[in-house]
């Protein structure tokens, strides 16, 4: 018994000292230019970045970090990923945060302010640009976040390219006529070459058309000046003075974060026709072949850079590495965008660590800050300079850290023509649009480059107002109070209308039910005790209901509470009452999202519903090889439907070579190759033009689930007597009349529940959507499963999205109590094998 304690004691005593002695784990948020790369990356960024976390290690062997899991999502949509983590309370203890999001983070209290902690080493805050720190401090006076690298945008193009077209390499384009025109040799010099790229996305040319706007001397957003009232007022009053802009004022009160459109201006005007022209004109060469247009929009912009399609496109070039390529350096040059007409501007931005608000152990605290102060701190920097010396790359990093840290020789070897854009670009940078909503300017910019593309006649500075209307309801999310009231009075009359028509329909149900009811027989064998059944059938029923009840409904009551709130993830939130639906029905965006879904179930329908009964016809008739056909078919269901739209996104390449504009060039092609005829071939843009994108949009899913769907129609054939077919051959009945009198009613349950599933299906579809248009070109593929996601997981505005859903899932009940009484009078039964 002594033996046993004194075992026990041994052990507690060793768990206390192991639970002492254990690491403190940070959790950060993991992505494509930050999180901990795996040991075996190749490239020499991930393998620099390693170096710097594994001697952060070395040096705190008390703190372990590790990248935080979930869902990894990419391009514009990367932000999204950090959102639903933290709504599912899975957020990592260190996040990365970018200019257009920082204002949303605080106001949704995501980030802890790092004053006190800056206060203990104000050299922190040494590398910091001037620009950077005044954005830092915009919010309400106090740091946020810490930048681990600070950027802005260049020009990159490939030297190789200039030489072949007889462009001087050392000479890039210093204006935008030289720009233009530096694109048409570039386009001229090999077939298949474009002088330029946009990045095709959710927002991704935006990023980049911005440049041009502050080039031609206008903003994109600016602070508001509109007084604004009731809770946005109330939140802002006791904030202090923010930075607004470059060179302008500080608001104060309510004005203070606020922002409205400032785009529709003549200058703006000017960067929407400079786009216009890049994107869409064409010309004549020397040789009378007709070239262009100058830029191309891509979905994979940096692998067709990697394949050398691309002669120019913009990057990032920042405060330690002066070029961001992974292109041989000896073919890259970086230089300052071009100047416009009011001359020379280009996007700033920062690459920042804050720490999460929900971090509140003093120890984890202090590692989380060790963390942000190496990597923000001249360690890294070090650590960054040696690996790039040591992998042969030493002459892209910046003169400074290599005389700063030992390599002064290797600092006469730096391109200088990389030096003097990294210096020229920081001296003309411009924030990025980073006060409140300011995460959506990019995806509403994207509808204006749209509308210049598809309404090649519609005047610029037209398209800007429109487009400015819509960024302003989304900026300001400001209603004019007169009109909120009637607005709200009008909810209130349309929901009481709605209770009591509905109160009625179900007393006048209940009525009917009860006066056709009929005696219901209860048959129970003799001395059964029927307490003791319906307790058993109730309790097999019990895991069942309880695990509905958790699942299904408890989120759908918490999913009601939020849409009557204006819902904040880390709290703070606020009831609203109808002014989430309100927001719903009055805004245009909502309507076209349900328009959008019901012409994607009606297309799905029309082209895909009966397609599967077909298939099985076929597949039923075949005289051999049915196991085999049978699997083909249903192989698509094996595969993720996310996999199937990016393999239906290459078919749809816009080039005349993509797959499809191939198929439909065959005869052209073939005339033109072996008569010396001169057909145009096409190059339909499935996915950018409005007339196509919902028809490409749908087509992936018909032909993914036409296969799965005929094997079940297979086995539904099963249960169609085969003495009926042979009674209609007797009556001399051909195969139209067969499928027509006997195969269609026979399957007419299953068309019913497949009608159902459809629809539903349908109305929700997303992730064709999300994967191969982002819901443009100008919203026209915009449905309401992605109103719902962009809004809670791009914008933040849960109470909005839930009340949304809300919507979609009434509409989809109201669907599903038809399509179950028209099954009410179908009798089932069983195949005979």
């Amino acid at each position: 018994m002594r033996r046993t304690g004194l075992a026990l004691l041994v052990a507690l005593a060793g768990l206390g000292f192991s639970q002492a002695h254990k690491p403190i784990l940070i959790r950060m948020m993991a992505g494509p230019s930050w999180g901990v790369p795996p040991k075996e990356v190749a490239d020499p960024r991930s393998q620099a970045r390693r170096a710097v976390f594994e001697e952060f290690q070395r040096q705190n062997p008390g703190v372990r970090v590790v990248n935080a899991g979930g869902l990894e999502l990419t391009g514009d949509r990367l932000e999204s990923a950090f959102l639903m983590a933290m709504a599912g309370d899975t957020a990592p203890d260190v996040f990365y945060v970018n200019f257009r999001q920082y204002y949303n983070y605080n106001d949704q209290g995501f980030a802890r302010p790092l004053d006190d902690l800056i206060a203990g080493d104000p050299a922190s805050v040494g590398r910091m640009n001037p620009l950077i720190e005044k954005v830092l401090r915009s919010y309400d006076g106090k740091i946020y976040a810490m930048p681990w690298y600070q950027v802005a945008q260049a020009l990159y193009y490939r030297k190789d390219h200039f030489a072949e077209a007889g462009l001087d390499p050392d000479r890039p384009p210093q204006t935008w006529e030289e720009f233009y025109e530096y694109g048409k040799r570039l386009c001229e010099s090999r077939s298949g070459r474009s002088g330029f790229v946009f990045s095709k996305g959710m927002g991704g040319r935006a990023y980049w058309w911005s440049n041009f706007v502050w080039q031609a001397g206008g903003e994109v957003v600016v602070p508001s000046t509109s007084p604004l009232e009731g809770e946005v007022a109330e939140r802002r009053e006791s904030k202090t003075p923010r930075l607004t802009g470059p060179g302008e004022g500080v608001p104060t009160g309510a004005q203070q974060g606020v922002w409205k459109a400032a785009v529709a201006t003549p200058a703006g005007a000017k960067a929407l026709d400079f786009y216009r022209k890049l994107v869409t004109e064409t010309w004549k060469g020397k040789n009378g072949k007709t070239y262009g247009p100058v830029a191309t929009l891509s979905s994979n912009w940096s692998q067709d850079v990697a394949d050398g399609k691309v002669s120019m496109w913009f990057s990032y070039t920042n405060d330690v590495l002066l070029t961001m390529s992974d292109l041989n350096p000896s073919l890259l040059g970086v230089a300052a965008l071009p100047a416009g007409p009011a001359g020379r501007a280009n996007e700033i931005n920062a690459g920042m660590w804050a720490i999460n608000a929900n971090v509140k152990d003093p120890k984890k605290l202090e590692a989380c800050w060790k963390f942000i102060q190496f990597f923000a701190g001249d360690e890294a920097a070090r650590i960054n300079t040696k690996m790039f010396v040591e992998l042969g790359l030493g002459n892209l990093v910046s003169p400074t850290w290599l005389k700063k840290f030992g390599y002064a020789d290797l600092a006469a070897q730096v391109d200088p023509g990389y030096q003097k854009a990294n210096e020229d670009v920081f001296k003309t940078g411009h924030p990025e649009p980073y006060g409140r909503n300011c995460q959506q300017v990019y995806t509403i910019l994207d509808n204006a480059l749209d509308m210049a593309v598809v309404d090649p006649n519609r005047p610029s500075l037209d398209i800007l107002k429109a487009v400015s209307q819509e960024m302003d309801r989304k900026l300001l999310g400001y209603t004019p109070p007169d009109l909120l009231e009637r607005q709200r009075a009008m909810a209130k009359w349309i929901l009481g209308l709605l209770f009591f028509g509905g109160l009625g329909f179900g007393v006048w149900g209940w009525l009917k039910s009860r006066g056709a009811q009929k005696e219901v027989v209860e048959r129970l064998a003799a001395g059964t005790n029927r307490v003791r059944v319906w307790r058993f059938v109730m309790l097999c029923l019990l895991p069942a209901g309880l695990s509905v009840l958790v699942w299904s409904y408890y989120p759908l009551g918490r999913g009601l509470t939020i849409a009557f709130q204006d819902y904040r993830i880390l709290g703070g939130s606020k009831w609203v009452g109808l002014d989430n639906f309100v927001s719903v029905f009055t805004q245009p965006i909502f309507w076209r999202a349900l328009l959008n879904s019901f012409i994607y179930v009606a297309l799905t329908i029309a082209i895909g519903f009966f397609l599967p009964i077909l298939l099985a016809l076929a597949l039923n008739e075949i005289p051999r090889f049915k196991v085999f056909f049978r699997t083909v078919f249903y192989l698509p269901a094996m595969t993720s439907g996310i996999v199937i739209a990016f393999l239906w996104r290459q078919f749809y390449d816009k080039a005349e070579t993509g797959l499809l504009n191939t198929l439909i060039n065959v005869p052209g092609a073939f005339l033109n190759d072996h008569f010396g005829t001169h057909f145009d071939l096409a190059k339909y843009d499935w996915l950018g033009d409005p007339k196509l994108a919902m028809f490409a949009v749908v087509l992936p899913g018909i032909w993914a689930g036409a296969g799965p769907g005929s094997i079940l129609y297979l086995a539904a054939l099963k249960n169609i007597s085969e003495e009926r077919y042979e009674a209609a051959d007797l009556d001399g009945a051909n195969w139209r009349q067969k499928i027509r009198y006997i195969t269609l009613p026979g399957l007419k349950p299953l068309i019913l529940i497949n009608l159902l599933g459809v629809f539903i299906a349908g109305f929700k579809a997303m992730e064709n959507v999300f994967v191969l248009t982002g819901g443009g070109p100008l919203y026209s593929t915009h449905t309401i499963g992605l109103e719902i996601w962009t809004n809670a997981f791009m914008f933040l505005k849960f109470g909005y999205a839930t009340a949304a859903a809300w919507v979609m899932g009434a509409i989809l009940i109201g669907f599903t109590l038809v399509q179950i009484r028209s099954l009410m009078n179908v009798k089932f039964g069983t195949a005979k094998v």
